[in-house]
């Protein structure tokens, strides 16, 4: 690990203040930033600790929005009765997260922001979203790797996106909220997220200056659930995630959206599959002829054809699930 400066921020627009410098990094749970620097992958020269700042830390519940703070843990989500209750895939997702200690430091703000785990990236090699010419699992390893959005047309990086929360989040129709130094802003998190580019390999769209403060959800009567495929029974990223939220009024579902993790570079939504599913009633729904529709535009590497039939599986189960 290279030798860095340690400094504490007491507020976002300090800590923000203290970002304009790019070698510097926000540091708070640290479950990503620390493995990341250990095995020299980024070498901040200096680390900002937010982690005192108590306001991040709470969850406020108002009458139109849910504001989730940056600093609340993945435990404290998992638990959280009004969360549990009104947004369940956030809180399955949360839960589902790593392993329990893991989720008692990690933040909710820093999971969004994770790394890739491809092994490539994670390993001693020049891959091209470490700044390389090249994408080795694009025909190397690729067994964990994205199934969607893999030409590369559409993405010079093939690895899978590794957040449980941010695919819920998404499904639930989620804002973050930063603080730069040119104020507070916010951005869907569809929007949030976006394929690397030549010119900016990163997978989030939000300035080198932002700290996330919080993520904002709406108050709406949906009913959802998350589900997610992983190698070990406990405690592994998802091989595929489905969360699914849905709004149903007189019997017939008027809204849903369907979010898919584990299986592209970024957190995807499946609109296709939404807009079938809508005007329907739940009993009328064909999971057959939706998972098929469900994985129409897949494309899956030399290694992971086996995602395609676990990820229909996978989404079958979640409409079975699926409280009406």
């Amino acid at each position: 690990m290279n030798r860095f400066e340690y400094t504490r921020a007491g507020s976002p627009d300090e800590a923000s203040g203290l970002l304009a410098d790019e070698t510097s990094r926000i540091i708070a749970g640290g479950t990503d930033l620390l493995p990341l620097m250990k095995d020299g992958i980024i070498s901040p020269a200096k680390l900002v600790d937010i982690s005192l700042w108590l306001k991040g830390r709470e969850i406020l519940q108002g009458t139109e929005h849910l504001e989730i703070g940056a600093l609340v843990t993945l435990s404290e989500i998992a638990r959280h009765e009004e969360i549990k209750m009104g947004y369940t895939a956030l809180a399955d997702a949360c839960g589902l997260a790593a392993a329990p200690q893991l989720r008692n430091m990690g933040t909710i703000g820093g999971n969004l922001l994770q790394a890739t785990r491809c092994s490539y990236f994670r390993g001693p090699y020049d891959c091209w979203l470490k700044g390389g010419d090249t994408c080795f699992a694009r025909e190397g390893e690729n067994e964990q790797h994205a199934i969607f959005l893999t030409s590369p047309e559409q993405s010079a990086c093939v690895s899978a996106h590794p957040s449980d929360p941010a695919t819920a989040l998404l499904a639930l129709g989620a804002r973050v909220r930063y603080q730069t130094t040119s104020g507070e802003a916010e951005v869907d998190l569809g929007d949030f997220y976006r394929l690397p580019k030549e010119e900016q390999r990163s997978m989030t769209s939000i300035p080198h200056d932002a700290v996330i403060t919080a993520v904002v959800l709406p108050r709406k009567p949906a009913r959802s659930l998350y589900r997610k495929a992983m190698p070990r029974a406990t405690w592994s990223f998802a091989l595929a995630g489905v969360a699914l939220a849905v709004e149903i009024e007189g019997g017939t579902i008027t809204e849903a959206r369907l979010a898919l993790g584990g299986v592209a570079p970024i957190p995807i939504r499946a609109t296709a599959v939404e807009q079938a599913m809508q005007g329907h009633t739940p009993a009328e729904l064909r999971a057959d002829d939706l998972a098929e529709l469900l994985v129409k535009d897949a494309m899956p590497l030399s290694r992971n054809g086996y995602k395609v039939q676990l990820l229909k599986g996978l989404f079958k189960q979640v409409l079975r699930d699926l409280p009406t």
